[in-house]
């Protein structure tokens, strides 16, 4: 499976790269704007609805029960969206900022299809802290622009991240100068290392591919949907599946259906091998389901696929004539 070249720029190269531009101007911009009237959060009188247009909320990239173990922040920096939290929705604008704290369901979708916006989403994970840029077009669909991880920045960038998990975690809203200065700092570190390094190395976005195709693969038996390997590298499935197919040129779903496939067929070449015990421990329905599945991605029902393993050569062109 071929990986596509998704930075926008070479390092020395002339102009300023989209994530320069966006990192240097546009982030900053609407991080110094950040005020008290746009910080949202689980607090009483500071929940989105508490502030922003209720709306019902209808969902386009996944459903409301969308959660992780840890905390999240979601920055509006363009556009309008209807924004789920905590199964209540309304509609946010640009420069408000929700604190999404750990197991904490929230989504989001487009106000209209088309109406677009622009969303920074910040990932507090102890184990894999990243921000990602992610965009909304009619033209375009669901798109991620930008992936950067954070877990090796300066050790400031650390003890910021580990203030803004206090923060998230905190029975009161947060003091918004050490939430703008937090945000900032971390915004202006990747800057630097963006001067000194180049988009190339910044951008991570092929390594969240590569992580999602680690984790189809290491996964054991039974089925496995595209929700489930988001959730497993923290962005949403309808933007995972598009980043896949643009760096690999495989859509997500087929690419796991072709694992599944390998790993059948490993387990049919195991003596005493049956289809029907097969297909149950990749939690296929029943051995019609499965069968159906393997031919298509083989050409032939696993019961012909492990007979033709069985017989000789000569004895299958004997057959065959």
């Amino acid at each position: 499976m071929k990986r596509k070249n998704t930075s926008t720029t070479d390092h020395g190269g002339e102009g300023t790269s989209e994530l320069a531009a966006f990192l240097g101007r546009g982030l900053v911009t609407v991080l110094g704007g950040l005020g008290p009237v746009h910080v949202w959060g689980p607090w009483t009188g500071r929940r989105p609805t508490d502030g922003r247009e209720g709306k019902r909320f209808d969902p386009v990239l996944y459903d409301e029960d969308h959660a992780h173990s840890h905390a999240e922040l979601c920055l509006m920096l363009e556009g309008r969206c209807r924004f789920s939290f905590d199964h209540q929705a309304c509609a946010l604008a640009t420069g408000d900022l929700v604190i999404c704290p750990a197991e904490t369901a929230h989504a989001e979708a487009y106000l209209k299809s088309s109406v677009g916006y622009r969303l920074m989403w910040l990932s507090l994970s102890p184990r894999d802290p990243r921000l990602h840029v992610t965009r909304y077009s009619h033209a375009d669909g669901f798109v991620i622009e930008h992936v950067m991880d954070l877990a090796l920045l300066p050790a400031e960038v650390g003890q910021r991240l580990q203030l803004l998990r206090r923060l998230a975690a905190a029975p009161q809203p947060p003091d918004v100068d050490r939430l703008r200065e937090a945000l900032l700092t971390i915004a202006l570190t990747l800057y630097r290392r963006l001067l000194e390094e180049g988009d190339a190395r910044l951008d991570t976005r092929a390594r969240l591919v590569e992580q999602a195709i680690d984790f189809v693969r290491e996964a054991e038996g039974g089925p496995l949907s595209l929700a489930e390997v988001a959730r497993a590298v923290q962005v949403s499935p309808n933007y995972l599946t598009v980043l896949f197919r643009t760096v690999t040129g495989t859509p997500l779903g087929r690419f796991i259906m072709a694992e599944r496939m390998a790993r059948a067929q490993q387990a049919l070449r195991r003596p005493g091998a049956s289809v029907k015990a097969v297909a149950a421990d990749l939690g296929f329905s029943d051995p019609f389901s499965f069968s159906h599945a393997f031919k298509r991605a083989t050409g032939c029902a696993p019961r012909v696929w492990m007979l033709r393993r069985e017989t000789p050569p000569s004895v299958t062109s004997n057959m065959v004539s």
